[in-house]
């Protein structure tokens, strides 16, 4: 992708898709199937909802999008599926303002804008953070694993709002 330097990339929150989807998946039952994981239904229904919703959602989000299809999936399971899918390194956990788990399959080296009103992650890539390094050092015996830089700030559509506010009652703040 040709950009200017200096100027990150930014992902909507629009779908990805269907050939991008199933190229991901394809992907994702391979890794499975080298490491000796097995690709159940469920598995692969909890990781295409995440390939295909880039808002980073909740287990209970992908619990609520898979069980009209899947109507014996718990909400027990999607979070044990999460859960097993993080330990082995095929999604990731975003740390967020809030204490809510959220979740990514995108593995590529990126960051996350997080707005601090409405609680919005978008997928950022800007090089200058991609470039940064875990440290060798330990810290007093803590040993990093992985770097998970997330922007924090407003988003554009609250600070739309918070613009409107403010011209309906007449104050700047």
């Amino acid at each position: 992708m040709n950009r200017e330097p200096g100027q990150a990339v930014v992902r909507g929150r629009g779908s990805r898709s269907a050939g991008e989807i199933a190229s991901q998946c394809a992907g994702f039952e391979a890794r499975c199937r080298r490491r000796g994981i097995r690709v159940t239904p469920q598995r692969q229904a909890v990781y295409r909802a995440l390939v295909g919703d880039r808002t980073h959602p909740t287990a209970e989000a992908v619990h609520a999008k898979l069980r009209l299809g899947m109507s014996s999936l718990s909400l027990a399971t999607v979070y044990r599926i999460l859960e097993s899918l993080e330990a082995e390194g095929l999604v990731r956990r975003v740390s967020t303002t809030g204490s809510v788990a959220r979740f990514d399959a995108n593995r590529s080296r990126h960051q996350h804008l997080v707005c601090r009103i409405c609680g919005r992650l978008t997928d950022c890539e800007e090089d200058a953070l991609s470039r940064v390094q875990l440290p060798r050092s330990r810290f007093g015996g803590f040993m990093a694993e992985e770097i998970d830089i997330r922007i924090v700030g407003t988003c554009q559509t609250c600070r739309r709002a918070a613009t409107r506010r403010r011209r309906t009652t007449g104050k700047k703040n």
